[in-house]
This record gives structure tokens, C-alpha cells and sequence, in this order.
């Protein structure tokens, strides 16, 4: 975990508002600065210093900022909101992005650009679907998207690091397809989990079914929703894995969608 911002992908829609309140609700609870950033993509043939360019980003930026209130502040780019988002990551503490964008450009930060600072983000990125709760849950269990891999094995111990640190509980949820079976038993999996941290209440769930209508129907009272996923260096234009590309549009909790890149503890509330 950094001492970094709070960084908030903006893009004047509602959305995107609702991200920064999200994130200025868990700053608060926390103590951290809120950054927002605002960027749009040179047009085809332009220099990205050509006069006039960042106005968009700059009106874009000054009416949150204003929204926002006293302790925010805000950065506005002409380049694409992928880039500026990523590059910037590299020194936050965490990434909040918002989904389902209507207002803006084409490609705003709320729309599958979401998506794919996910999975290119230097930090630990925070989904805010459209029908997730409008601020922060200090007290709701962590939901972990689990399927005894690498990745998600690493997923569940950043998030049983978080939970000793905030006092919550932990539920692994695996969806059962039919099809597949991890090679080694979640049981045992499990067992590692807790002699490692004894403190933590952690409960493994197995559920029938695709994994994002699993996840999204334990994330009614979760806190946060947390999934691996492979990330990729490079342009925009990847996407995250189908299950983490689908949950961060149904769920009802925020998501947090780590990497490679990025799979390091997000700013905790100590207890």
C-alpha cells in the first residue's frame, strides 16, 4: 500500500460523479487525498500541446472540482483517459473509476475504458458499478471471486490482509460450473488461509452457476468485490477477463480488480 492519492477517473458524466463521491466518502473515512483526472484524446493529426485542446478536459475538470468541494484536487490531460489514467496510477494508492458512462466523449472513463485501466492500472483499481451503493462501507464483508488459481490465491490474501487490518470477514465464493475442478482441493487452500492469518473470519462458499451471477448475487452486502485478473502492458484498446469484465457492470458493491501490476493491499481503515 502507498501513501499516494486516491485517484478518480472523471468524464462529466453522472457516473463518473458518482465515483467521486464513492472515493471522496472513502477518503474521508480514511484520511486521504482524492485526485481527480481529467483527460481527452488529441483528434487525429493534432499535437497534443496545440492551443486549445484541453479546454474539454479543463471544463470537464473544473465543474467536479467545484462539485467536490475543499480538499480535491484535479489534473486535466490531452491524451487518451486510458494513458493518463495508468500513468498516474503508478503513484496512487488506489484508481476509482466509475461504469456505464453517458455523458462526455466517446470512450469516457465510465464507458469500457473502465474496463481497461483495470487491467493495465499500477495500483489496485475500484470498479463503482451503476448499481452499487452510493459511499463507502466501513463495515461489510470482503467477497472474494475464487477458483483456487495463482491469481485469485493472491486476490484472497491481499484481501485477508485488509480484513485483519479492518476487522471484517472474508467469504471465498467459487462458482461451480460442472465443467472444471482446481487441482488442489479450495479445503486446503482454505487451511492455508487461516493458519496464516488466524484472527480473520473467513467462510469459503461454493455456488452453482456462472461466476458473475454468483458473485453478483454475494455482493448484495459486501463491502467490496475482489477478482484477479490478467492484466496487459500496453495501448488501450485490451479488456479484462469475461468474469471481471461482467461483474464490474452487475454488481452491487464496488469491485476491485487486481493484477499483476497491481496486486498490492488498497488503503485499509485501521480499527
Amino acid at each position: 500500500m502507498t501513501a499516494g492519492p486516491i485517484v478518480v477517473g472523471i468524464d462529466g458524466s453522472e457516473n463518473s460523479s458518482r465515483a467521486v463521491d464513492w472515493a471522496q466518502s472513502w477518503a474521508t473515512a480514511l484520511g486521504r487525498q482524492v485526485m481527480l483526472v481529467s483527460a481527452v484524446p488529441a483528434p487525429p493529426g493534432r499535437r497534443p500541446d496545440a492551443p486549445g485542446l484541453d479546454e474539454r478536459a479543463r471544463s470537464v475538470l473544473e465543474a467536479e472540482l467545484s462539485r467536490a468541494g475543499v480538499g480535491v484536487t484535479g489534473e486535466a490531460y490531452v491524451r487518451h483517459p486510458v494513458t493518463a489514467l495508468v500513468e498516474v496510477s503508478q503513484d496512487a494508492a488506489a484508481v476509482v473509476v466509475g461504469t456505464k458512462g453517458t455523458g462526455g466523449w466517446r470512450g469516457g472513463v465510465t464507458g469500457s475504458v473502465s474496463g481497461n485501466v483495470a487491467a493495465a492500472s499500477h495500483a489496485p483499481t475500484v470498479v463503482i458499478p451503476a448499481e452499487a451503493r452510493g459511499d463507502y462501507d466501513p463495515d461489510g464483508p470482503l467477497v472474494v471471486g475464487f477458483d483456487g488459481s495463482e491469481a485469485a490465491m493472491g486476490a484472497a490474501r491481499q484481501a485477508v490482509a485488509a480484513a485483519t487490518v479492518e476487522g471484517r470477514a472474508v467469504r471465498l465464493v467459487q462458482a461451480d460450473t460442472g465443467k472444471s475442478s482446481p487441482e488442489e482441493p479450495l479445503a486446503d487452500l482454505l487451511a492455508d488461509l487461516r493458519a496464516e492469518q488466524p484472527g480473520v473470519e473467513l467462510e469459503l462458499i461454493t455456488a452453482e452457476g456462472d461466476a458473475v451471477e454468483v458473485l453478483t448475487e454475494h455482493s448484495d452486502d459486501a463491502a467490496f468485490v475482489i477478482v484477479a485478473s490478467n492484466g496487459h502492458r500496453g495501448v488501450p484498446g485490451f479488456l479484462l477477463g469475461s468474469t471481471a469484465r461482467g461483474l464490474i457492470q452487475s454488481s452491487k458493491a464496488p469491485v476491485i480488480v487486481l493484477t499483476q501490476l497491481s496486486e498490492r493491499t488498497w488503503p485499509t481503515l485501521a480499527r
